[in-house]
């Protein structure tokens, strides 16, 4: 990552960025629930590094989580983000910032939403869009769960379609 080049912008941190000893530039922000994830001793004496540097505690406004939840839900990601994952990506949109993490689902609903992401440790997530399927007969569903023609689970896949 180019630092300099991150200086002057806002960034959105995900937990990883607490557990990766990488440096981070600009206004730093992250949600209350992203610190409820911070256990281990090392991440939090990152945690103090980083609210030494300024790093802002901020929880997203409801109308931003519903826009993040729209964009999940049709990029087929509604099933595999947490809370956390969908309140990093509210405040990134509230405060337009750009939202560091590693995670492939946050990364591919930030893209739909036109959030800038900064991977931290990974190659960056391709975007897509994922379709439910079954895994005994098949059939494409709109959501995980049982078949209702053969029993079997349905589970997320790729649909191949590239928005």
């Amino acid at each position: 990552m180019d630092t300099k080049k991150e200086e002057n912008k806002r960034v959105v941190l995900d937990a990883s960025v607490f557990f990766a000893d990488l440096p981070v530039g600009g206004e730093i922000y992250t949600t209350p629930d992203v610190l409820d994830e911070i256990k281990t001793q090392t991440a939090r004496m990152r945690l103090a590094l980083l609210e030494e540097q300024g790093l802002r505690i901020h929880a997203p406004g409801p109308a931003f989580a519903a826009g993040v939840s729209v964009a999940a839900r049709k990029s087929g990601d509604i099933t595999v983000l947490s809370e956390t994952d969908s309140g990093i990506l509210a405040l990134a949109a509230e405060l337009g910032a750009a939202v560091m993490t590693d995670d492939f689902a946050v990364q591919n609903t930030a893209q739909r939403l036109g959030i800038p992401v900064i991977p931290i440790l990974q190659r960056r997530a391709k975007k897509r869009t994922w379709k439910y399927r079954c895994t005994g007969c098949g059939r494409f569903w709109s959501a995980p769960g049982e078949c209702q023609v053969c029993g079997a689970e349905i589970r997320r896949a790729k649909s191949g379609k590239k928005y």
